[in-house]
C-alpha cells in the first residue's frame, strides 16, 4: 500500500509519500489551487491513499480536491494523532516527521480501525469552498 501523510508546516503543507517498500519521498504543497490540484494528480498517479487529521480537513480544501481526483482520503481523529505525536516525542518536531507518522497509520491494523474514510456526501464532512 502506498500512503501519503500530510501535515501543516509554516510555508504550506508538508507531504510524505511512503511506497510499498518503505521508501519515503517528501514534498511541500503551497497554498494555491494549482499546487493542490497538481499534488492531487500526483497522488492519484502514484495510486496513493492520503492520510490527514481533522485539523487539515477543517482548514484546507486539499482533502476534497484529492477525493475528486480519485484519491482515497483517510481522516485521523485529533485525539489519536495528538497521543501518537506525544508518545513519539513529536510535539515540537518537524512537520515532516508528523506527516510520516500519519502516512504509517493505515499499515497498522489496530490504528487503521480508528481512521475514517472520507466519502462523497459524508454528512460528517465539513464543506470547504
Amino acid at each position: 500500500m502506498t500512503t501519503c501523510g500530510l501535515w501543516a508546516g509554516q510555508r504550506g503543507l508538508v507531504a510524505v509519500l511512503l511506497d510499498r517498500t518503505g521508501r519515503k519521498r517528501y514534498c511541500h504543497v503551497t497554498s494555491t489551487d494549482d499546487a493542490r490540484a497538481g499534488f492531487a494528480c500526483w497522488l492519484s498517479a502514484a495510486g496513493a491513499d492520503l492520510v490527514i487529521d481533522n485539523r487539515i480537513l477543517a482548514t484546507d480544501p486539499i482533502a476534497d480536491i484529492a477525493r475528486r481526483a480519485g484519491v482515497t482520503v483517510w481522516v485521523a481523529p485529533l485525539p489519536l494523532v495528538a497521543a501518537l505525536r506525544h508518545a513519539a516525542g513529536l510535539i515540537r518536531g518537524s512537520p515532516r516527521l508528523s506527516a510520516t507518522l500519519l502516512a504509517r497509520l493505515p499499515a497498522i491494523p489496530w490504528l487503521r480501525s480508528h481512521l475514517r474514510r472520507l466519502e462523497p456526501g459524508d454528512s460528517r464532512q465539513i464543506m470547504l469552498l
